[in-house]
């Protein structure tokens, strides 16, 4: 029998572009020695403010069809799945990362909010404290500002989204052993 998990906590969160799992780099499924190479192509995000990290489902949805004599459902349609979204607060971060979050344009030295409607998408890989490695291949990023412990801070919702190569799973989870092994080898 497998070990079993727990998930809990978050040591580490990388992001980078959605691109990493196109089609020339992953013609099939996401393993985690292939994780582990395109680890090197994230960037590392150095602060996530204590206890706002989290990994949410919402509910999912069925249909069900009742017995008009008795009004008991005998039947339900497939569930459609609730969004799943992993939220964070970055407590201290530069001008590039702000813009990775929020969109916009940053120098090292300053940032500039975009002028209307933005779109910021991002592929997340989260570390947990028990060594499980999140994949979210592709997720719109909602980033905003906001204050909280006398700081500006940058809560993030990152929910997931349909990969655009048809071979890539919207979500992975690995145990750090196959993730490490892809390291060594690499």
């Amino acid at each position: 029998m497998a070990d079993s998990i727990i998930a809990v906590g978050i040591r580490k969160l990388y992001y980078g572009g959605t691109d990493l799992f196109g089609e020339d780099n992953y013609p099939s499924a996401v393993t985690g020695p292939a994780l582990a190479k395109t680890l090197d192509d994230m960037v590392e995000i150095p602060n996530i403010h204590q206890d706002t990290w989290s990994l949410e489902e919402a509910e999912g949805t069925t249909k069900g069809y009742k017995n008009q004599l008795t009004g008991l459902n005998y039947r339900f349609e497939k569930s459609e799945m609730g969004e799943i979204s992993l939220n964070f607060t970055i407590g201290e971060y530069d001008y590039p990362l702000k813009a990775a979050m929020l969109g916009g344009t940053a120098t090292d030295t300053g940032w500039s909010r975009a002028a209307g409607k933005v779109l910021v998408e991002k592929c997340f890989v989260a570390v947990t404290e028990d060594d499980q490695y999140i994949c979210i291949p592709r997720a719109v990023v909602i980033g905003r500002e906001a204050t909280a412990d006398n700081a500006v801070q940058l809560p993030v919702k990152a929910t997931e989204l349909e990969p655009k190569n048809p071979n890539i799973a919207p979500e992975y989870w690995f145990d750090a052993s196959v993730v490490t092994q892809g390291r060594a080898e690499a």
